[in-house]
């Protein structure tokens, strides 16, 4: 595995758990729906991201990959749903087992040179979705416009990303 790979690892993990921070901050403040797309938001795209990343990895262990990806995604998503309902457990831990699924037989399937843009894609989608909730949450905790939520700030950020994405070389 490489630093590259590692480093997406950690970034996964630790945003999820920076969007559960947030989701128990406004706990009282968010709707139960709320809380529950944040949920399955969460276990979808960490699953599927860490699914393709653990796909590839584990090539030729479609077993392996699949058990692992999946228990990664149902944890995150049932960790985001603990602070609001036992539906929003439900609905990050099956999110989380469908997208586990998902990428990690996507990882196993795909060609070995789509392997590298794949990653970086599902990486790009993780880090738009993260976005996406905390915009959604700060919307509907009624905080108010702040400079954060102009979308010029979000594409700067995202071509950043994508601009130190070819500074890591291959990621495989």
């Amino acid at each position: 595995m490489t630093i590259a790979l590692l480093l997406m690892l950690i970034t996964i993990i630790s945003l999820s758990a920076f969007v559960l921070v947030i989701t128990v901050m406004y706990r009282n403040n968010i709707s139960h729906m709320t809380g529950m797309m944040v949920a399955m938001a969460i276990g979808m795209s960490a699953g599927i991201a860490i699914g393709v990343i653990v796909g590839i990895l584990l090539s030729g262990n479609l077993f392996q990959s699949t058990v692992i990806a999946v228990l990664i995604g149902m944890v995150l998503g049932c960790l985001v749903g603990i602070p609001v309902s036992i539906w929003a457990v439900l609905d990050g831990a099956l999110s989380g087992v469908m997208g586990g699924m998902m990428g990690s037989m996507l990882g196993e399937m795909i060609m070995q040179e789509y392997q590298d843009p794949l990653i970086r894609i599902m990486f790009m989608l993780f880090l738009w979705t993260i976005v996406f909730i905390l915009w959604g949450i700060r919307e509907t905790a009624s905080e108010g416009k702040k400079m954060w939520n102009h979308p010029a700030i979000t594409v700067i950020i995202f071509m950043l990303i994508i601009i130190g994405f070819h500074q890591f070389g291959s990621l495989v």
